[in-house]
């Protein structure tokens, strides 16, 4: 009989035991990212006296507040980081406290599909640059997450982060890392190649976050929620909710292009529960009109400007009370503010400012 190991590594084995394995994640690298950085914070924050690093603290997107566990496994597995300081003296950004607690906003299926439908059309005149296959995607936005309020616990009291910059550099190869730079803290994403689990699959595309696994995509919209159904198969919390989440994990932090965005938004409309969000804010303080799903009592917003259809950022919040929280609680906001494309990683475009 092998000797017990302590520490660390049992959690981490005790863990993998009660959990199933992981199916494709389905989400973009930098989403995977915020999902792994969690993983590691439950299973390495036994007795720890010290408050955990910013990078540690950051919260998780969306479902997070219902669904972590077998989320942040699957994660785990697909994609490994690596966390250091900036080591160039870099303090992390102006962080701004914004309220945790917001109105619900009533929502509607009336009108989503329409709304959708202009959105749709919009992002198919966008002009998006050509990535070469050895240059970078840089996005650079606002975000803040929830984390929980007492270490090593799902489900329980959260607390918002102030919002904060993030910038992300992704390979337009998916053998190569990435970057993520937040919190004065450089983040490796060590990807792990195209994310295909079974190649033999034909309705199942790969994960998506490259720009030719983007571009593969299909155009039409109702062969494309068919793959994102298949993509998104058994993921948390739910099938409909899975799909949803797959579309702002694809859009977020990526350059899309225009015909397959505006595919993405067509399917979106066909995703049951649906609804239109007369008035939206996201992470910068900009107001539009939101497509919007529930789960679990969590609304998760897409955000777009009201005269452009271009989209924003993201919100979620709880629109009931739950252990996690009262209604009107955020779980998460985000800011698009920029997008380009750099010749190396950590590079900023012309005229950017760290």
């Amino acid at each position: 009989m092998n000797a017990p190991k302590h520490g660390d590594e049992v959690e981490r084995q005790e863990l993998s035991h009660l959990l199933p394995r992981p199916g494709t994640p389905g989400l973009s690298p930098a989403r995977s990212q915020r999902l792994e950085e969690y993983l590691m914070q439950e299973v390495t924050q036994a007795g720890a006296q010290a408050q955990p690093s910013p990078a540690a603290k950051r919260g998780m997107p969306r479902w997070s507040l219902i669904a972590a566990p077998a989320a942040a496994l699957a994660v785990a597995a697909a994609v490994a980081v690596n966390v250091t300081g900036s080591g160039d003296g870099m303090t992390p950004d102006d962080s701004v406290a914004m309220a945790s607690v917001i109105t619900v906003q009533p929502a509607s299926a009336h009108g989503a599909s329409a709304f959708l439908s202009q959105v749709a059309d919009a992002a198919g005149k966008q002009k998006t640059p050509a990535v070469g296959a050895h240059q970078f995607i840089y996005v650079k936005s606002k975000v803040g997450f929830t984390h929980q309020v007492k270490q090593r616990t799902i489900g329980g009291a959260a607390k918002l982060d102030a919002v904060h910059q993030r910038q992300v550099w992704l390979a337009a190869d998916p053998s190569k890392d990435g970057l993520i730079r937040e919190g004065g803290q450089n983040i490796t994403i060590h990807n792990s190649g195209t994310g295909v689990v079974n190649p033999g699959a034909a309705s199942q595309p790969p994960r998506p976050g490259t720009v030719l696994q983007i571009a593969s995509l299909s155009t039409d919209p109702d062969a494309l929620l068919k793959q994102i159904y298949s993509a998104t198969r058994g993921q948390a919390p739910g099938r409909d909710a899975a799909a949803f989440n797959w579309v702002g994990d694809t859009v977020s932090e990526s350059i899309v292009p225009g015909d397959v965005a505006s595919a993405i938004w067509r399917a979106a409309a066909k995703i049951p529960g649906v609804v239109l969000v007369k008035d939206a804010t996201d992470a910068a303080g900009r107001h539009g009109e939101a497509i919007a799903h529930v789960s679990n009592g969590e609304r998760t917003e897409y955000i777009f400007d009201n005269n452009t259809h271009l989209f924003l950022g993201e919100r979620s919040y709880l629109v009931k009370d739950t252990p996690a929280g009262k209604a009107g609680m955020l779980t998460g906001t985000s800011a698009v503010l920029s997008r380009a494309v750099v010749n190396k990683m950590g590079d900023l475009p012309a005229g950017a400012r760290a």
